[in-house]
């Protein structure tokens, strides 16, 4: 079967090849009143016998190699018995889809490109957020604590305690002087950690005010200082549990009338 065209202007029904449409994608010039078109959109089959028998077509002037000329005239009677082109045809396939290979390719190569840098993105946040709060995470998911300190052995940093400062309490406390010394001020308090895990120690703040509430000095003690002398401090709080310190302050010429008491975390990444 050969295939054939009409020129949508003069109507005239050519023969057209393969080649000539690969080599301009469909586009081609009517040999007969010069208008050029797209041989897909009226492109069909017609018998061979029929198709040869036809005198060819007047030839175009002007700029060779621009657009294929049509070569072949076929008959009105025989333009009749033209059947419509399948376009499930390979070759005819092949021409049209062209220009969509390489860009769906590359675009391929982007899509893949663009999930690697956000897989790789979230990979990095993930391991920040394991080195900013790997004490937390192994706090509350205790499996997780191997590999949290091979990590850190890699990272050259430790997995400490955490510091959960809502889940610590005073439950009581009380600033009373010495009874054989008037400058010597002793401060009683009870501090219990809610956290069903064991809490880093933590630092104790101490306010001394006047008669109108205003500050007239400050201390912060660190748990060396408030912890009995036989504590191990790197042992933390234990869970659901509360102690006792006592605490001997020389208060000179302050004569405090009040006091406020404080606990606070100095915030560190894995702390």
């Amino acid at each position: 079967m050969s295939m054939v065209t009409s020129c949508p202007s003069c109507h005239t029904t050519f023969r057209i090849r393969h080649e000539e449409l690969q080599s301009s994608r469909g586009r081609v010039r009517c040999g007969q009143c010069s208008e050029i078109f797209n041989a897909f959109d009226t492109l069909a089959t017609l018998n061979e016998q029929l198709a040869e028998t036809v005198p060819p077509a007047p030839l175009m002037s002007g700029a060779a190699g621009t657009l294929p000329n049509l070569r072949r005239k076929v008959s009105a009677q025989s333009a009749k018995s033209a059947k419509p082109l399948s376009f499930t045809d390979k070759a005819a396939e092949k021409v049209a889809r062209l220009d969509r290979h390489v860009p769906a390719w590359f675009a391929t190569v982007l899509l893949m490109l663009a999930y690697l840098a956000v897989l790789l993105q979230l990979a990095l946040l993930a391991a920040q957020a394991a080195y900013y709060y790997r004490a937390q995470i192994a706090a509350y998911h205790p499996i997780f604590k191997p590999y949290l300190q091979r990590y850190c052995e890699f990272l050259r940093c430790t997995v400490g305690l955490p510091q959960f400062a809502e889940l610590l309490s005073i439950e009581a406390s009380d600033l009373q002087a010495d009874a054989n010394r008037s400058d010597l001020i002793v401060l009683t308090a009870t501090l219990r950690n809610r956290a069903p895990f064991a809490q880093a120690y933590p630092l104790l703040e101490l306010t001394f005010t006047d008669i109108q509430d205003q500050m007239v000095a400050r201390r912060v003690f660190t748990a060396a200082e408030y912890l009995a002398s036989n504590a191990n401090p790197s042992l933390g709080m234990q869970a659901n549990s509360e102690f006792t310190t006592k605490l001997f302050i020389d208060s000179g010429d302050l004569k405090p009338v009040g006091y406020r008491l404080f606990l606070f975390y100095p915030w560190s990444p894995g702390s």
